[in-house]
Parts: C-alpha cells; structure tokens; sequence
C-alpha cells in the first residue's frame, strides 16, 4: 500500500498517538483556502479539542522571526477533515 502522507507519534493527552501533520494534508487535499484559516475554521466548526484531537507545536521561523503553528492531527481526525474537504483526493 503506499502512504500517501507520512505518519509519525506525538504525545496527546499523555498517550503516543500515530499523527499527521495537518500542513501536509491540508496540501495533499489541495485547498484553496490558506492553511491557519483551514485548520482554525475545521477545528471550530467540527468541535475538535486540542491534546484530544491534535496537538500544536510554535516553530520560530529563522528568516522573518516570524512564528509559525503546525498541528499534527490523530488518524480519526485526519480522516474526518478528508471527508468534509468533498473533493476526489478526500476520499
């Protein structure tokens, strides 16, 4: 079977949880929106809970000094957030 997005273990609610990281479905799914819209406006609208459904990790960015948030997201929550995407891919 080949892996469309790479898995990886995070820590959520204190137990090791297979996890993607939501910046690399939110590509795949090719979303017109931009992604901290996307992912804010999922997690508000489907009652996502934060060390329940995804945990966040702040990352200065060298270059600007910007921060930058990334997610990374349980299998149920990448699942459901594929399917309400209503596109070919999230299927």
């Amino acid at each position: 079977m080949n892996q469309l997005i790479n898995l990886t273990q995070s820590a959520i609610n204190g137990e090791l949880e297979q996890t993607v990281n939501a910046r690399e479905l939110h590509a795949f799914l090719e979303s017109k929106q931009d992604f901290s819209t996307w992912i804010k406006n999922r997690v508000e609208q489907y009652d996502f809970v934060e060390n329940q459904d995804f945990v966040r990790f702040h990352k200065k960015m060298e270059a600007n000094n910007a921060t930058m948030i990334d997610y990374h997201i349980t299998l149920d929550m990448a699942k459901e957030l594929s399917m309400v995407e209503r596109n070919d891919k999230g299927k």
